[in-house]
């Protein structure tokens, strides 16, 4: 499989459906919560309850897309979550309306674990980490443009007409998928599925402690990522003053970090190696979080100085994303369908954690999100430096 622009897109847009089904109807929690007529909280509820179901049938759709083949399971996704999106756009009570968001959380589920699983079955460490780079830089415009399209959306219709929107995105997403991705495990490679199958692999890959040290320093950063997603319209709108119509175009200066980061690895990546690229990003990472200490012991530090620092810390996740992931797939063997589902359980999850986090800790100044990003990119850097290192064989280095 060639890294061509129409695969990057399309394996992009796939990517995305989860960021889009968590953000675009966030502009439109308090109009359901009173069309619904039910509690506010009830309606918040719904977000979590997709993020939950979202990461723990990632570690059932890994052994499956090993078993039966990527494309299987990617168009029983994108059917699954074109479903959910139709179920919540009828929705007349709270309870299609969690229902529909649950079936939508298990098709995005089935979708988000086979696209790194695909790309690494036909392509190198070098290729991939490329490859997912390009991808995780289409991913990450899903969370910028949601929540303005779904404004908009609100703008001329009702919240309804999101969900409608969504089930779009995924029908489109089917065909571009049917038409432009092959299938990419060859049946030979395939595994036999059993749960006790499933099992042993998770066992066995939890006991590597190369495929957790990568596994765990790219949730540790995900986790940072997510943390300043949660916090960064508090701190720039309520602190700092932005208009709301101008913090998108705040946010997109952390694209634009990615858009860069993303750019040099593809350009360097087979010439330097994605371990060369990996241990400058991750020291980038590490002054990113050194800073954010330094800037959070401030009560009210200079605006700027918050900006430049996200920037960096978002930014390298252009490098960092495949790197960390491309690095748990050489040392996990075969199991492509099992490692993406293990990374994105443990990533979503700690991204999870990290959002509460922020909201625990609120004391009304930007330091509970400096700190906590921070956290996150020094444990990122600890784990990649001092526990990848010291147990990856030398031979799957490159």
């Amino acid at each position: 499989m060639k890294l061509t622009f129409p695969i990057i897109l399309v394996l992009g847009l796939l990517s995305g459906l989860t960021p889009l089904a968590i953000d675009a109807y966030l502009p439109s929690i308090p109009s359901i919560a009173k069309d619904l007529n039910t509690d506010i909280g009830l309606v918040q509820m719904t977000l979590s309850m997709y993020l939950i179901v979202f990461a723990v049938l990632q570690l059932f759709f890994g052994p499956i897309s090993d078993a039966i083949g990527r494309r299987k399971v990617v168009l029983s996704g994108l059917g699954l979550f074109f479903l959910g999106s139709v179920i919540c756009a009828g929705a007349q009570n709270y309870d299609m309306l969690i229902l529909g968001r649950a079936i939508q959380a298990v098709g995005g589920a089935a979708v988000a674990v086979s696209i790194p699983a695909l790309v690494k079955d036909k392509m190198s460490t070098n290729q991939f980490a490329k490859a997912m780079s390009m991808v995780m830089l289409t991913m990450s415009l899903a969370p910028l443009a949601a929540p303005i399209i779904g404004g908009a959306i609100l703008v001329f219709l009702d919240w309804h007409f999101i969900f409608v929107f969504l089930a779009l995105i995924a029908a489109i997403g089917a065909v571009l998928f049917i038409r432009t991705i092959p299938e990419t495990l060859h049946k030979d490679h395939r595994k036999k599925l059993s749960l006790t199958g499933a099992l042993a692999n998770y066992y066995t890959l939890l006991k590597n402690p190369a495929v957790m040290g990568y596994i765990a320093a790219g949730s540790f950063h995900f986790a940072g990522m997510m943390c300043f997603i949660t916090g960064s319209s508090y701190v720039y709108i309520e602190l700092y003053g932005i208009q709301p119509s101008h913090f998108g175009f705040v946010f997109a200066l952390n694209v634009i970090g990615m858009m860069t980061a993303t750019t040099i690895n593809s350009r360097l990546v087979e010439k330097l190696g994605v371990d060369t690229l990996t241990k400058y990003a991750i020291a980038i990472l590490l002054c990113a979080s050194i800073s954010m200490i330094i800037i959070g012991c401030f009560n009210q530090p200079a605006f700027p100085f918050i900006v430049i620092s996200c920037i960096f810390f978002m930014g390298t996740m252009g490098i960092l994303g495949g790197g960390f992931m491309a690095g748990a797939m050489r040392n996990a063997g075969n199991h492509n369908g099992s490692v993406a589902a293990l990374a994105g359980s443990f990533r979503f999850s700690s991204g999870a954690l990290s959002g509460v986090a922020v909201s625990l800790f609120h004391t009304g100044t930007a330091t509970p999100m400096l700190l906590i990003m921070a956290l996150c990119g020094i444990l990122s850097f600890i784990t990649y430096q001092f526990v990848t290192h010291k147990f990856e064989p030398d031979e799957n280095k490159h």
